[in-house]
């Protein structure tokens, strides 16, 4: 799976330190999952979570995020689980003295990991203390500003990102939110296949193939299994229980749409199983 050489990316700010980028992203080239970045800046520093290949619609978001056309300091980069990897190497190789951070199962030629976790710090609450400690991180900026849950018994390890300041959860695959809650038409606009990333206007992301990602939602009974069978939630439960109990109102996903309104209800009815 590859990212055309033509993509496009809608970017918007989030909160006066984020930015979120959106773009297509098709699974096996038959299901309609989108993509999504976020960077953040803080104290002049930038970094990535879940990377989009680095290129010009890419330095367009870090632009909007700095204000400037200037090359940033982008000192991290964010791998959220094993499978969103293809663009990190692409950053990488723009900025060299980049930190990673990423879960031990992750392998990708010719980068090194500079942080990483491991299932002992799995299903539980990694903080200040623990990434400091257990990882082995010094940088003030991620210390400050983020803390993590490791579900290393996801399909994928999934590696959850909370953001303290801004009270917003970040996520691969442990949750999509591609369709509508409560309903099973399908009629939704995905931000990742707007007009801003070439999509008609009014264009159905769950045509053809796509038919079943609209039940790829918090609320629908098809996709909670789906998130469950994934997560393996009564052995992840203290994992779940942990990301819940973060103070949060905003999820983003990398696929679909963001949950800005009633979050923490909407990770509850996901992995209702958990509480």
């Amino acid at each position: 799976m590859v990212y055309p050489s033509n993509f496009k990316v809608v970017s918007r700010k989030l909160n006066p330190s984020t930015v979120v980028a959106s773009a297509p992203f098709t699974r096996a080239n038959k299901f309609n999952f989108g993509a999504r970045m976020a960077v953040f800046n803080y104290d002049n520093q930038v970094i990535v979570w879940s990377a989009l290949p680095y290129g010009t619609e890419v330095k367009k978001t870090l632009e909007l995020l700095t204000g400037s056309d200037a090359k940033p300091n982008i000192t991290h980069l964010i791998i959220p689980d094993r499978e969103h990897t293809i663009a990190a190497k692409s950053f990488k190789e723009e900025y060299p003295e980049l930190k990673i951070i990423a879960m031990d199962t992750v392998s990708i030629p010719g980068v090194e990991i500079d942080y990483k976790f491991s299932a002992k710090e799995g299903n539980k609450l990694i903080d200040r203390k623990v990434l400091e400690e257990e990882i082995g991180i010094k940088e003030s900026v991620i210390l400050d500003n983020f803390e993590f849950v490791y579900l290393p018994l996801h399909a994928n390890q999934e590696l959850v990102t909370f953001d303290k300041k801004a009270k917003v959860v970040y996520e691969a695959d442990l949750l999509f939110n591609l369709g509508v809650p409560g309903t099973t038409s399908g009629k939704v606009t995905l931000e990742q296949y707007s007009p801003e990333t070439g999509y008609k206007q009014g264009f159905n992301p769950h045509s053809g193939w796509s038919f079943l990602t609209r039940y790829m939602q918090p609320h629908s009974k098809v996709g909670t299994f789906l998130f469950n069978k994934l997560v393996q939630t009564a052995k992840s439960k203290d994992g779940l229980k942990a990301i819940y109990n973060w103070d949060f109102d905003t999820i983003v996903p990398c696929h679909g749409n963001l949950i800005e309104k009633d979050a923490k209800a909407s990770f509850k009815s996901a992995f209702h199983g958990a509480f």
